[in-house]
């Protein structure tokens, strides 16, 4: 896969057990993953950050930054402790900000693609020029729920990501019915059922892959590492 590499990802949606999860780090000698510490509070962080450090947990390559309470002390903790190079953020106008407060981490902090509501006006060339965005994080099951849902603004979001570099990627599942997700109409999902669910992924170009894949799932890291192997073999089998 050249640089390119697929993470398990610690997730802290609702319906993900990250405690268990990082049990599971030992059990299952797992040295490396992603983390999406996202719906967690400060407190709460740091009790995440606490149970991981009594793991062989060694490297946390990218971490999704929850912008609103994330300070530059908690980015230089995860730099130092646990080398992380990517880091991203979604498109809020409180994100921009604490994006433009960031300015040792600015480089490596890259905006997630959203496609309902302010989330998908904000990822725009606009707001990339006007804080300096050095990169995208592509979430794929993002991009793939927009084409099925709102092909226009699909087709103003590719042109922008066509122009900056791809820094990192989400890869969660995608369903063929759509259903509501807190009132919204969406296609992606957070919890795969079927290793199925991961074959829209078999429709984009390889260069949309970048060296640092997180895996996004709120299922058990035995069943991100079967998703794991079946991601490394679609992007594999991508022509360039």
């Amino acid at each position: 896969m050249e640089n390119r590499k697929v993470f398990l990802g610690l997730t802290t949606t609702p319906g993900s057990d990250w405690r268990e999860k990082v049990r599971e780090i030992d059990e299952l000698g797992i040295k490396e993953v992603s983390l999406f510490p996202t719906c967690l509070a400060p407190e709460e962080r740091q009790e995440l950050y606490s149970l991981l450090e009594k793991t062989g947990l060694e490297w946390v390559p990218h971490v999704h930054l929850r912008g609103e309470d994330t300070k530059e002390d908690e980015l230089k903790y995860l730099f130092e402790k646990y080398n992380t190079r990517a880091f991203n953020i979604h498109p809020t106008t409180e994100a921009y900000d604490f994006l433009e407060r960031s300015l040792k981490f600015q480089a490596i902090i890259y905006i997630e693609n959203l496609y309902h509501g302010v989330g998908s006006i904000l990822f725009s060339k606009e707001m990339f020029e006007k804080h300096k965005v050095s990169g995208v994080c592509l979430d794929m099951a993002h991009l793939r729920s927009e084409y099925l849902l709102f092909p226009e603004n699909h087709k103003r979001h590719v042109e922008l990501i066509e122009k900056y570099p791809i820094r990192c990627n989400h890869i969660s599942g995608v369903v063929k019915k759509s259903y509501s997700w807190r009132g919204l109409e969406v296609f992606d999902t957070h919890m795969l059922t079927d290793l199925s669910e991961l074959d829209y992924l078999k429709d984009f170009p390889k260069k949309y892959f970048s060296d640092i894949i997180s895996i996004e799932l709120e299922n058990p890291f035995r069943k991100q590492l079967e998703a794991k192997e079946y991601i490394e073999n679609i992007i594999n089998n991508i022509k360039e």
